[in-house]
């Protein structure tokens, strides 16, 4: 288990015990929302030997998509990312699981939780978007076990990231209106809302009352400009208390 992790069932555990004094269930309820168990009806195919190189972006139409965004309703930033959302499916040879993750680029540089992928087998994966087309992950560019996050490039093709997730300027503020995009139990580009409710660990974590469950481990936790804050993490539904990665904390501008 991460070390971050660790921290997360600690406070969860914490907050549920002083909440209900009378009805301790444990620390059973105080895990990463996760890997969930996915039963896959197609076979997965194997890893791609093709070489992807990263394309140049374009700061000026990146600018212009990020000035719009900041303008929008909720259900306008939502349906302008959701397509950036995608599920992931990973098996350790004998079951397979999902979680989240979601573009930044156009260019298939893409991120979510090192737990998504803990424990499984390279070259099994599946990334699946909204639309239904199902890529493989041609480079992992970074991972962090202790700050639970992963990112890395998938080889996209010809296809199309009309409006990848921009990353948030300014760190994100307590009371501040955030909502999340993921696959709960399989249920693909579930929006949820909430807010900043502390930052936590040097701010490094993000507490929020964003429900966060199992399967949209990997997602990303928005502000109201369509901008990433963080990576959703873990959730615990019974005292409201959600966690993400601060997205600051992986300095993605290094590849973009």
């Amino acid at each position: 288990m991460t070390t971050k992790m660790v921290y997360i069932r600690k406070i969860a555990c914490f907050f549920l015990f002083i909440i209900s004094l009378h009805s301790i269930q444990g620390c059973s309820g105080c895990s990463p929302s996760g890997r969930r168990n996915y039963r896959k009806k197609n076979s997965i195919a194997r890893e791609s030997n093709l070489y992807y190189e990263t394309p140049t972006s374009n700061p000026e139409s990146y600018s212009k998509s990020r000035n719009a965004a900041s303008k929008l309703s909720l259900n306008e930033l939502y349906n302008m990312y959701k397509k950036s959302v995608f599920l992931i499916i990973t098996s350790d040879g004998k079951n397979n699981f999902q979680g989240s993750g979601f573009f930044v680029s156009k260019n298939g540089l893409a991120v979510s939780n090192y737990h998504v992928f803990e424990g499984t087998n390279k070259g099994m994966e599946s990334i699946k978007t909204l639309d239904g087309q199902q890529f493989k992950i041609i480079e992992v560019l970074e991972k962090d076990k202790d700050n639970d996050y992963i990112i890395f490039r998938v080889n996209i093709g010809n296809y199309k990231i009309e409006n990848p997730i921009p990353l948030a300027k300014e760190e994100p503020q307590i009371g501040q209106d955030v909502f999340a995009i993921g696959n709960p139990r399989g249920l693909e580009s579930t929006l949820t809302k909430g807010i900043v409710s502390a930052l936590r660990l040097n701010n490094s974590l993000i507490q929020t009352t964003t429900e966060i469950t199992h399967g949209s481990s990997g997602g990303p936790l928005l502000n109201m400009k369509g901008e990433v804050i963080g990576i959703t993490t873990a959730g615990m539904g019974e005292a409201n208390l959600n966690f993400a990665v601060n997205i600051k904390l992986l300095r993605l501008e290094r590849f973009l």
